[in-house]
């Protein structure tokens, strides 16, 4: 081959080399440019993801948002009937007429008779002043009493008809153990000396005359025919006929709550209503923001300062958490009102005013409570409410106790 030949050969291979070079050029930018695009499209959708996961927290949230409810009656008719549903259509009852009992869940036995009329006794306990009568560790004593240092009267040391218990830590230590073992109705002195870390700096480590004068020593009282009939004759005229109304009240409590918990337990909702459920939610919310108010106030009134710096403090939990709970206590709420609605329509079972003051008045209250609780709940939600005892009247006369 030629000088020229060779050289001709030579430009042509290095042209190729150039011409390929490029090539790979072009074809790598075509591969960026595609990743780059792909990058985009990538971060895009990303983008889009995450601003949609954004909105669709801030969606749920705004869901879970519960706002107070003032008006516990919202959502009920003037029967206290859930407003525009069939109660019985929304959940699945057990047999409630023929719940069986069983005997051993709701006696009431002698042993604790005995134990609930201790405890009336120890709770309605007389003022004796019949003389001869001595202090004993664990009495409660009405005093009289004078303080003083040096023979000089100090402020403070004074009480009259002071209804002490002896034992109880109430006065600085010695003064009541050394009222141990005194006779009713006397008058005398006795020596003490205040702690060094006593509160008022005065009279810190101080030694002080106390004149006390016992007025009476409470006693319990003479539990016979005559006391139940003077004190308890709307319950009963005599000892056994009391027990036996402590034994009959109290077997009938316990059946009740037996039944309200089978009733509970039992039944089966189908259908929550949303609507009413949200109604529900928010009263809840309601209750508890007065709660917390109340609490607060009492705290600050006296303590003198904040317990609680927040609504969320006192819940113990962010409010956004608090109103998701409130779903499952609504629906809580709404099982049991579905419940004795569901047993009303299938017992053909109403309720008035009358009735409930007759409720409110067995319960001890006079019979005012009703307007009263007229006034904070309205009328169709305090109807509601005699409307589950009427029905659980009704429920436990079916049962069978066996």
């Amino acid at each position: 081959m030629s000088k020229k030949d060779e050289n001709q050969e030579e430009n042509l291979t290095k042209s190729q080399a150039k011409r390929a070079a490029r090539k790979k050029e072009i074809e790598s930018a075509k591969k960026k440019a595609i990743a780059g695009k792909i990058t985009g499209v990538i971060i895009a959708v990303a983008a889009v993801a995450f601003i949609g996961w954004i909105i669709g927290l801030m969606v749920v949230k705004g869901m879970n948002k519960v706002s107070p409810l003032e008006d516990h009656s919202a959502g009920l008719e003037a029967n206290g009937f859930i407003s525009g549903i069939k109660a019985s259509d929304k959940i699945e009852l057990p047999d409630y007429k023929n719940i069986v009992v069983p005997l051993s869940e709701i006696d009431y036995t002698d042993e604790e008779v005995d134990a609930a009329i201790e405890s009336y006794k120890n709770a309605n306990k007389v003022l004796s002043t019949e003389e001869g009568l001595k202090v004993a560790d664990g009495d409660v004593v009405n005093i009289d009493y004078v303080g003083s240092i040096d023979g000089v009267e100090f402020e403070g040391g004074k009480g009259e008809g002071y209804d002490l218990t002896i034992g109880s830590g109430a006065f600085i230590e010695g003064f009541e153990e050394q009222l141990i073992g005194a006779e009713n109705l006397s008058t005398f002195n006795i020596e003490v000396t205040f702690p060094t870390d006593y509160a008022s700096a005065d009279l810190a480590g101080m030694d002080a005359t106390f004149n006390v004068t016992i007025n009476g020593i409470y006693v319990l009282p003479e539990f016979d025919d005559a006391y139940v009939a003077e004190h308890l004759s709307d319950k009963a005229t005599t000892v056994e006929g009391y027990r036996q109304y402590i034994k009959d009240t109290n077997k009938a409590s316990r059946l009740r709550s037996y039944v309200e918990k089978y009733l509970t337990d039992n039944t089966t909702v189908k259908d929550y209503d949303k609507k009413y459920l949200k109604t529900l939610k928010s009263i809840a919310k309601f209750d508890d923001n007065q709660n917390y108010e109340y609490t607060a106030m009492m705290y600050k009134q006296y303590l003198g300062q904040d317990y609680y710096s927040s609504f969320e403090d006192y819940i113990g939990m962010s409010e956004s958490d608090y109103d998701v709970s409130l779903i499952m206590k609504a629906q809580n709420t709404y099982r049991d009102l579905l419940i004795y609605q569901a047993i009303a329509e299938q017992e053909g079972l109403t309720v008035d005013a009358a009735y409930y003051k007759g409720v409110l008045v067995n319960d001890g209250h006079d019979e005012g409570y009703y307007d009263t609780q007229v006034e904070m709940y309205g009328e169709p939600r305090v109807l509601q409410m005699a409307l589950k005892e009427k029905v659980l009247d009704s429920v436990c006369e079916m049962a069978k106790v066996q």
